[in-house]
């Protein structure tokens, strides 16, 4: 460069590169196994991409400020005076290189616990692992593919016969692309060291569509459409460039682990490397080729452009045939990084990692994305042990929402330990993860707690987990003679087990009860009996306002239901629905046991309609449940409330709240099936 700036003569400096770059990648790569292998060494797998990615992001901070920089000196001198600015750049890339190489003497290399022996076997012994063979080749692919598109986009983007932007835009597009890539790649580090490296590495190759600006670039829409392509190159292109080593780190052995790199770096390099040539010849051969659609022409650049894209989607498609071992399936990944909340899981990360302050660490354990939390399940793990017990709880509790199998293990592990203060949340957790391996802990602490509460959390969780293990103690609790709160716990979780058994016991508890929150949860337990799941809640729960107008939904539905059903008894539909909305006026005026009566009535007309024979006649039970078993338990609710309305109800507000929940329950049904 300074040869060309003090002489003008630039015929040899083609000559000159094509000498000096290779002497400098081969001495790069006389080292390179060395150094990877040296810092698989020093950083632990678990954290190793965490750690890379914030180191690319740091030195991409640099990079940013340097290459805009050059590129804007580059644009201030024009004719000899540009290899001047050429010939500084690289002097001090080269002086800053030697400065790199000092530091590094200083940092220490970890001794191994033996003297290492090798054998000239050793180096060969990659070549014997297929799925590492596949996976250098499927890099180089994927390399091959990237550039041979790459090294045409820069030259593209300045000629003056093509786009003809200043040089200066390729400063602009590589700070906007490099300062996004500081933003995402300790994100894509993260994602690496919790769900595998293999599927951000396949995910990472997508980036190559932002390529697909490149045809519409013009002199005029390049001022919009570069930041774009370059925001799409810093949000995914980390994940591969970056992820590629990780990956390539994760499959080497401890042992010989500098063959194994040497031979990734030499395959992936080998395959790469025609990537340019073929793009050169591609280039040549397709000179003058054009296409115009509309106000846009497709040269033979855009040709070029489209068949690397094209390459790139087939060799994400190769790299994601590669066994990793622990990697989660890519559209799992997928999945988690689409959803919003991936971003604010990944901010509270480090509240929960290094807080020291009880109230933001128990802040953020709240605040944790159910559907994204995976991603931080081991911050939340480590918070099992808090010292503060607030933090503790709350932990347990953002892991039952998180809902991951991987918390099954610590979680029993709290429940089962005596002295724990968590055992509570700890049960409701497993519930809710609803992973069998949890049933064993939970039916243990059942049969030993003392605690009303654990009693009920436990049996809760084993209703919602299921299995012949969970019916047999749900069943037993129930028969057992225990406070009346833990057998309504005991029935509800019968109810979600489907056993439809429970219904004989649950439903004159329901009528005989004095605590008005029991009445409800029996009732909320029969309502799962009938199919509906939880449904019932919304009718008895929440504002007096809010109910009464799901209320009014509800009989709507109802009205619809028994007008259509009891037309094959000739009834008019109009008469049908007048007797419904005169039920629900009743209801919400006080009169709760004319409102069953009459509620009553039409749904034994449903039932009549269905199978042609009154339901009050012998066997019509039976006959229902062979049928169908929420329909016999309709049929034997029917049956039973009558014969309770004509006993008649206590004559308390008790009495009244049972008819009327019962009644909202034959409501219920109607409207749903």
């Amino acid at each position: 460069a300074f040869v060309a700036a003090a002489y003008g003569d630039k015929s040899w400096g083609i000559r000159a590169i094509m000498i000096t770059v290779p002497i400098s990648w081969a001495f790069m790569n006389a080292s390179s196994a060395g150094w990877w292998s040296w810092v698989a060494d020093i950083f632990p797998e678990k954290m190793r991409a965490g750690f890379f990615l914030k180191r690319s992001a740091l030195i991409n901070i640099i990079n940013v400020i340097w290459f805009f920089l050059a590129g804007m000196c580059l644009d201030l001198f024009e004719g000899p005076g540009r290899f001047w600015v050429y010939g500084a750049i690289f002097s001090i890339g080269a002086l800053t290189g030697i400065v790199d190489i000092i530091l590094n003497i200083f940092i220490p290399e970890p001794l191994p616990a033996t003297q290492p022996t090798f054998h000239p076997t050793d180096a060969l012994e990659p070549l014997k692992n297929r799925n590492f063979v596949h996976f250098s080749i499927s890099a180089g692919i994927v390399l091959f593919s990237i550039n041979l598109a790459t090294p045409f986009q820069s030259p593209f983007v300045v000629d003056p016969r093509r786009v003809g932007a200043p040089i200066t835009w390729l400063g602009i597009m590589y700070a906007i692309s490099q300062l996004t890539w500081v933003l995402t790649a300790p994100f894509w580090g993260t994602v690496m060291d919790k769900w595998g490296r293999k599927p951000v590495v396949t995910l990472g190759c997508f980036y190559a569509l932002s390529w697909v600006g490149f045809f519409f670039l013009t002199p005029r829409t390049y001022i919009y459409i570069l930041p774009l392509i370059s925001l799409g190159i810093g949000l995914l292109s980390p994940a591969f460039t970056e992820g590629v080593n990780q990956m390539m780190l994760s499959l080497t052995p401890e042992k010989n682990r500098i063959s194994f790199v040497a031979w990734y770096l030499a395959i992936s390099g080998v395959v790469s490397a025609g990537g340019p040539i073929f793009g050169g010849i591609l280039f040549d051969a397709l000179a003058g080729f054009s296409l115009r659609v509309g106000p846009f022409e497709f040269v033979d650049f855009h040709a070029v452009q489209l068949l690397a894209i094209l390459m790139v989607i087939v060799s994400a498609f190769i790299m994601s045939r590669v066994k990793e071992g622990k990697e989660r399936p890519i559209s799992f990944v997928v999945s988690r990084i689409a959803n919003p909340g991936i971003i604010r899981t990944y901010a509270l990360m480090e509240d929960l990692a290094s807080s020291v302050d009880p109230e933001k660490a128990e802040s953020a354990l709240r605040a944790i994305d159910p559907d994204t939390g995976d991603l931080a399940i081991e911050e939340i793990l480590a918070r099992l042990d808090d010292p503060y017990p607030e933090i503790r709880e709350e932990a347990a509790r953002a892991l039952g929402r998180i809902a991951s199998p991987l918390a099954v293990d610590a979680l029993s592990t709290r429940l089962r330990d005596p002295s724990s203060s968590i055992r509570v949340a700890a049960a409701r957790a497993l519930g809710k993860i609803g992973d069998k391996r949890a049933v064993e802990p939970l039916a243990a602490t059942l049969r030993e707690a003392a605690s009303e509460e654990l009693q009920d959390a436990c049996v809760q969780a084993l209703g919602t987990i299921g299995g012949d293990r969970s019916i047999k103690e749900v069943l037993a609790l129930y028969r057992a003679d225990v406070p009346e709160n833990v057998r309504a716990s005991a029935g509800t979780a019968a109810s979600r087990l489907g056993l439809f058994e429970a219904a004989w016991e649950l439903y004159p508890r329901l009528c005989e009860s004095t605590n008005p929150v029991l009445r409800r949860q029996y009732a909320i337990a029969l309502d799962n009996l009938l199919g509906n799941r939880e449904e019932f809640y919304r009718l008895i729960g929440g504002s007096v306002s809010g109910t009464a107008t799901r209320i009014a939904r509800l009989f709507t539905s109802v009205e619809e239901n028994v007008a259509k059903a009891t037309m094959k008894l000739g009834e008019n539909p109009k008469s049908i629905r007048t007797e419904i909305r005169r039920s629900a006026d009743l209801l919400n005026s006080g009169h709760e046991e004319e409102a069953l009566l009459l509620i009553l009535s039409y749904a034994e007309r449903v039932l009549e309609s269905i199978f042609g024979q009154s339901p009050t006649k012998e066997g019509f039970v039976e006959l229902a449940f062979r049928t169908e078993q929420t329909l016999g338990t309709f049929a034997w609710l029917l049956i039973e409330t009558r014969r309770r309305l004509e006993l008649g109800f206590p004559k308390t507000e008790g009495g009244r709240d049972s008819q009327r929940l019962i009644a909202l329950l034959l409501a219920h049904f109607l409207a749903n099936h």
